[in-house]
């Protein structure tokens, strides 16, 4: 009888182990950066931006709202040190976020937020842009991965749209 146990929890504690929990959704606010850094982009548009830029995220799973600032430094102009920032929402009131569960990689999360982006043909001129209420931008959804790690606390972002990546921590 004892053999038998023994055999029985050989086989079935492989299988114990290997299953990954389901994680209760995200709770809280964190808050992060993804960097907007990518040759392509560079390679396609050299004339209106050859800077860096970067989106920085505060997301509310709670209210399941989200905000964002887009920071953009350019040398279009040659100065090194122009540079532009404007709300990823352009009314300013902050974004709708979803969040449901990732079939694909078992504890994570896939997120979405639509985000207003300037058109190529706006971005030479967006040295001195307002924070909101700019004409010439474009609504564009930005889906993600949210992979969390340190217990939750942190989330590693990888866009699923866009060749970005980035992290968000508790606040």
């Amino acid at each position: 009888m004892h053999r038998i146990v023994t055999l029985l929890s050989l086989l079935i504690l492989p299988l114990a182990v290997g299953a990954f929990p389901e994680l209760p959704f995200p709770t809280g606010s964190c808050s992060g950066i993804i960097p907007l850094e990518d040759a392509r982009i560079l390679e396609k548009s050299p004339d209106f931006f050859d800077g860096d830029a970067n989106l920085t995220v505060v997301f509310d799973f709670d209210n399941a709202e989200a905000f964002g600032i887009f920071i953009l430094f350019d040398d279009w102009d040659g100065d090194n040190e122009a540079f532009a920032q404007w709300a990823a929402d352009q009314d300013g009131s902050g974004m709708q976020l979803d969040i449901e569960r990732d079939d694909l990689l078992p504890a994570s999360f896939i997120g979405s937020i639509t985000v207003e982006f300037p058109e190529d043909a706006f971005t030479p001129d967006l040295v001195g842009v307002q924070p909101t209420g700019n004409a010439g931008f474009k609504r564009y959804e930005l889906r993600f991965r949210l992979l969390p790690t340190a217990g939750g606390a942190t989330y590693i972002i990888q866009t699923l749209n866009a060749p970005f990546h980035g992290f968000c921590s508790a606040i």
